[in-house]
Order: C-alpha cells, then sequence, then structure tokens
C-alpha cells in the first residue's frame, strides 16, 4: 500500500482531544463543525479525536451532535483544571494557562522536556515551578519566583509538598492551554493514559 491511498495524517494535538471532551460536556450537545471551530482544527482531524472518545465510551453521537457519558464525566472530574491567569515576567508569552499535577516533582528534571512539550503542542513555551519546603521554585532553584506570582499560585491551587505547578504561555488562550495540557501530560505519564 502506498502512502498516497492512507491519506492525511491528522493535525492536531493530544491535549485537544482532552479539549474537545470539555467542550462537548460544556455545551450539552455540539455538531462536529461547531467543535472544530472551537478548537481550531479542521474536520477530518475532529473526526479522528470524536472517534477516539466514542471508542473509549466517553461521548456518544448521533445525527444531532456529540454528547458526553457519564463514563466521560467522571473521566473529566479526575484531573485539576486550567486557570487563564497573569504570571507577569515569570513566561514569554502575551496569554498564560496554568494547571497542577499532584505529586510529580520526582518527575521534574529542569523542566525543559516540559517546555518543549508545550512548544509542540503549538505554543510560546512553559514554565515549570516545583512546590518543595512550602514555597514554589523552579527546579534547579537557581532562579527566584516572584513573591506575588507565587503567592497567587498557591492560593488558587493549593499544592502539597512534591506537587507541579506547569504554566502554559502563547499569544492566545486556546494555545496556551494545549502548551500547559502537552507539558503536564509529560509529568502524569505514569499515572495512566492521558487523554
Amino acid at each position: 500500500m502506498s502512502l498516497s491511498s492512507v491519506g492525511p495524517l491528522p493535525r492536531f494535538a493530544e491535549s485537544q482531544v482532552r479539549k474537545a471532551l470539555e467542550i462537548i460536556a460544556e455545551r450539552g450537545r455540539i455538531g462536529r463543525k461547531q467543535l472544530a471551530r472551537e478548537l481550531g482544527i479542521g474536520e477530518g482531524s475532529v473526526r479522528t479525536i470524536l472517534r477516539r472518545l466514542e471508542m473509549r465510551g466517553l461521548i456518544t453521537s448521533s445525527r444531532g451532535g456529540h454528547s458526553v457519558t457519564a463514563k466521560g464525566r467522571r473521566e473529566l472530574g479526575r484531573t485539576s483544571g486550567y486557570v487563564r491567569l497573569d504570571a507577569g515576567d515569570l513566561t514569554v508569552g502575551e496569554v498564560d494557562v496554568a494547571t497542577i499535577v499532584r505529586g510529580a516533582a520526582a518527575r521534574v528534571r529542569r523542566g525543559i522536556e516540559q517546555r518543549d512539550e508545550a512548544i509542540k503542542a503549538g505554543a510560546d513555551g512553559a514554565t515549570v515551578l516545583v512546590f518543595k519546603e512550602s514555597k514554589l521554585q523552579f527546579p534547579n532553584g537557581f532562579l527566584e519566583v516572584p513573591p506575588e506570582v507565587g503567592e497567587m499560585l498557591i492560593e488558587i491551587f493549593k499544592p502539597r509538598e512534591g506537587d507541579v505547578i506547569v504554566i502554559g504561555t502563547a499569544k492566545d488562550e486556546l494555545k496556551a492551554e494545549a502548551g500547559a495540557r502537552a507539558a503536564a501530560r509529560t509529568l502524569a505519564r505514569s499515572k495512566g493514559r492521558p487523554l
């Protein structure tokens, strides 16, 4: 079989699978075209995402659109949220979206791996902070987290010793969140199959 007979490869980041499930849950029922617009990807890629979600029993599909199953709602309830915030000079992009990965500090080396995954997902980068000795720190411990940003993140996420906060950054919220998701997924891999 030649490559030309296979068709084009899907053009989406794995983080968009999770985002699709969230959008479907939020809307109650949504069509493929609207979902493609909201995700900012093509309909062919959305078809692939929907097929994956349906095969896993997370959504049902009908002529009226797609909706989340009880199993899909349980899956959504398992993870911490993604929060848009202003991390100031801590990040390089215009928009920042942060999340927490519980107990993942031991899986952080330098944070470069997470930054690279965020960039692959379309973000401008990612900042990784470890909660250690009752404060947020960079993985290498050489740079200080500005107190006002550290206090804000602690207030929002209420981290415990060994937790990691990941901040995705980009020119828009969708890409910043995709970056945060991709970076966080590298730290959560041992906890099961990510969405």
